[in-house]
């Protein structure tokens, strides 16, 4: 009993000095006062009616007589309001009113989860914009309409698209980290030649392509869903019940999901009414969309096609990458002042009417080193606008590669699996999360560059054409990019694989068709002296894969020499931001990251709880050695 009460005395103790550090935390001197306010708000009728559970945040500068604009944040899937806390006392304390909510079906808000459905989650999201309008300190537009912008992250980062394309009272959106097709996120495929000029676009996204089934569990069989990392900024989550906090019609398309293998008709028709991209070209409201290089569940394929969804009818939209995402590492400190930065200014033009109109840019992190733990060094570039979207298509560059046809074996049910990456909570068989990246044998074809004489920045989706014969007729295959070193040592470029399901194949390799496919969009610079290596695997852990198993014959298209196609972008240094003096907190939007300042007073604080603790243990163990036996 005395260690349980020892580790309980720790951790009231960091406890209590971690919410004096949060209240210690230094403020900028024209920062505002706010009051928060908790309140129920009732939304839909009948058997479908539910309360919201919401924290309206209100700044002394805003009045009756001098009305603010008002900010609606949303969170990530299986988080509460308290995941953006941190962000509504900034904007508070930056004088817009906030609302902060949690979603139905999660915390303390009643229903049931539909994952963002229109007639559930993005009509919540409407009652609570009228909730703004009817308070004396948000400023109108029209009787009715307040001036307001959304912003989220990840489930949020979708429910704030949603809610711009179904409600036209909404102002300007922050998207981050998000997805534009949750068929496409589920379900990818990069088999086919795109059609769009943009960098990330990928095949023919028409096709369902191979099940994402480990982070479908997240939504469909409970968890949690943050933005990097395997999860975002914000609060800690507690994981969501899955099916038992869902509508059933979800957890019956689910169940059909799984025992098919692949995307099934009730399914499609869930995830398509849930997806931006149904809404995409009624968004009029200007559009900051932020997305995580390194992201295993979103690609960057999701922002480039909400980019092209969103810009196709003439409103503003400025796009950044930056390194992290669903399972990948944390944003760097400088990229999240930069997103913090061009979110202020974002919401400060089209909420406020201050400042210089945002470009419709395209800022980016150029990966330079990949550290063994994934760490990710890189440098920050921007051009004027997203190469394809409001200019013209980005050149493509031929890198030649090499290899003959191989032969590859699918084993029945995909076992045993390659492993790349899987989500927060999944372990790879035989292993543990800190394993390496690893190709089984006899079960991935290779094909690489030659020694790069100088070094090659790829920024976007490179593309290959291949022959490939099945003894199934159909394959399933996972596109990688691996770095390789002079010494021969290999890195898969942030551990990302881009899944491809191929049908009507031949047995024979002689009577295959050409087959171009898009390997995982990167940001990536190789040095000089390294070589590009392409491996197409048969098998994925996070994956589910047919049953039976089949052998494939695959090689580089014959006829013009083989080549791997890859834009040609090169971005100027980025502006740099600097951190503000106090953090209010992060979290998953672009305009939630912090400054150094805070940081700095939390590793001090970190390290006085540290101190402190370490005393407390030492004391204990003396007064043990002393005490009765």
């Amino acid at each position: 009993m005395r260690s349980h009460a020892r580790r309980g005395w720790a951790t009231a103790l960091v406890a209590g000095l971690a919410a004096a550090l949060v209240s210690w935390a230094p403020t900028p001197a024209h920062a505002a006062q706010f009051e928060e306010q908790e309140q129920l708000i009732d939304s839909g009728s009948g058997s479908d009616g539910v309360q919201i559970d919401s924290t309206l945040f209100i700044p002394s500068t805003a009045t009756e007589s001098e009305p603010a604009a008002a900010i609606l944040l949303a969170h990530g899937y299986g988080g509460t309001k308290d995941q953006t806390r941190g962000q509504a006392v900034k904007f508070a304390r930056d004088g817009y009113v906030v609302l902060t909510f949690t979603a139905r079906g999660f915390g303390e808000s009643t229903g049931q989860v539909s994952i963002n459905a229109p007639e559930y989650e993005v009509a919540d999201a409407s009652t609570l914009i009228d909730f703004l309008a009817e308070q004396p300190e948000v400023r109108l537009d029209g009787e009715g309409d307040p001036r307001v912008g959304v912003m989220g992250g990840s489930y949020g980062g979708a429910l704030s698209l949603l809610v711009a394309g179904y409600d036209d009272r909404v102002d300007a959106v922050q998207a981050t980290r998000t997805w534009n097709s949750l068929i496409t996120s589920l379900f990818p495929n990069s088999a086919g030649q795109t059609e769009a000029d943009t960098v990330a676009a990928v095949g023919n996204t028409d096709v369902a392509g191979v099940f994402k089934e480990t982070w479908a569990q997240f939504f469909f069989a409970g968890g949690s869903l943050e933005s990097e990392g395997g999860g975002g900024g914000g609060s800690a989550q507690e994981p969501s019940g899955g099916c038992e906090d869902m509508r059933q019609e979800y957890c019956d398309a689910y169940d059909e999901v799984l025992q098919e293998r692949q995307l099934t008709d009730d399914m499609r028709t869930l995830l398509e009414e849930s997806s931006p991209a149904s809404i995409l070209d009624r968004i009029t409201a200007p559009t900051l969309l932020a997305q995580g290089e390194g992201d295993k569940l979103f690609s960057l394929a999701e922002a480039d096609a909400n980019a092209r969804g969103i810009a196709a009818t003439g409103t503003p939209v400025s796009l950044v990458w930056v390194s992290g995402g669903h399972g990948g590492t944390r944003t760097t400190q400088p990229e999240a002042v930069m997103l913090d930065e061009l979110g202020g200014q974002w919401f400060d033009f089209y909420l406020r009417d201050q400042g210089s109109e945002p470009a419709a840019s395209f800022t980016y992190t150029k990966v330079t080193a990949q550290a063994a733990n994934g760490a990710i060094q890189g440098e920050a570039e921007t051009l004027p606008a997203y190469p394809g979207l409001a200019s013209a298509a980005a050149t493509r560059l031929q890198v030649p590669l090499s290899g003959e046809e191989q032969e590859v074996e699918y084993p029945d049910d995909g076992e045993p699996a390659a492993y790349s990456a899987l989500p927060p909570g999944f372990f790879p068989d035989g292993g543990d999360r800190r394993q390496d990246p690893e190709e089984i044998d006899g079960q991935f074809a290779v094909f690489e560059s030659d020694a790069l004489v100088d070094p090659l920045s790829i920024v976007g989706a490179p593309t290959i054409s291949i022959d490939v014969a099945s003894t199934s007729g159909e394959a399933v295959l996972f596109a990688k990019i691996y770095d390789v070193d002079p010494s021969g040592e290999e890195t898969l470029i942030q551990d990302l694989v881009a899944p491809v399901r191929l049908s009507g194949l031949p047995e024979s390799l002689a009577d295959a068709e050409p087959s171009t496919i898009s390997l995982p969009a990167i940001a990536q610079t190789f040095d000089d002296g390294h070589q590009i290596r392409v491996v197409l695997a048969s098998t994925d852990q996070a994956f589910g894969t047919p049953t039976d198993g089949a052998t494939y014959q695959i090689a580089l298209s014959a006829g013009a020499d083989p080549v791997m196609s890859v834009p040609d972008l090169t971005g100027q240094p980025a502006p740099e931001f600097t951190a503000p003096s106090g953090n209010a907190g992060g979290g998953d939007g672009a305009g939630g990251g912090g400054g150094g300042g805070g940081n700095r007073l939390l590793i001090i604080g970190i390290a006085v709880v540290v101190i402190v603790i370490v005393a407390g243990l030492a004391f204990g163990r003396l007064r043990r050695r002393s005490g009765p036996a």
